[in-house]
């Protein structure tokens, strides 16, 4: 008699929505847009797993241009992973000038998710930061 076969699915129950900027905004150049002040503006990501235990976590990048598929992933046990601009284009997204929208967690237990935001000026001084906790919804 043969066993049926057992589906495993992963049941993401929290749900972290991101805004990240990658982008600068340079008067006189193609890379002028009314969005933003003149300047050059940058988002790290970071998460960290506050569990005893493996977590799974997938990811996505959401943005007016396109949505990426969910990238599959994991994190130990108080482990940090970071994101940032760099990465984005490691999502399957083609950006010209930039990056404005969000990236979408979904993780199996609860999260710390934190955004650290700096904006400079053309020679790319940091001229203002800011960190903020990114909110979690149950799903």
């Amino acid at each position: 008699m043969a066993k049926a076969a057992v589906i495993s699915r992963t049941r993401y129950r929290f749900q972290y929505a991101v805004k990240f900027i990658c982008t600068a905004n340079i008067p006189g150049t193609s890379q002028t847009t009314d969005a933003f002040l003149p300047g050059v503006y940058q988002t790290a990501v970071n998460i960290h797993n506050p569990q005893t235990k493996k977590i799974k976590m997938r990811k996505k990048i959401a943005s007016p241009i396109g949505i990426s598929k969910y990238f599959n992933d994991g994190l130990d046990p108080d482990a940090v992973e970071r994101i940032t601009c760099a990465q984005v284009k490691d999502f399957g997204l083609t950006f010209i000038h930039g990056f404005e929208g969000f990236l979408v967690i979904e993780s199996t237990d609860s999260l710390d998710v934190v955004a650290v935001y700096t904006a400079g000026g053309r020679q790319q001084e940091v001229s203002s930061i800011d960190v903020e906790q990114a909110k979690e919804r149950k799903i």
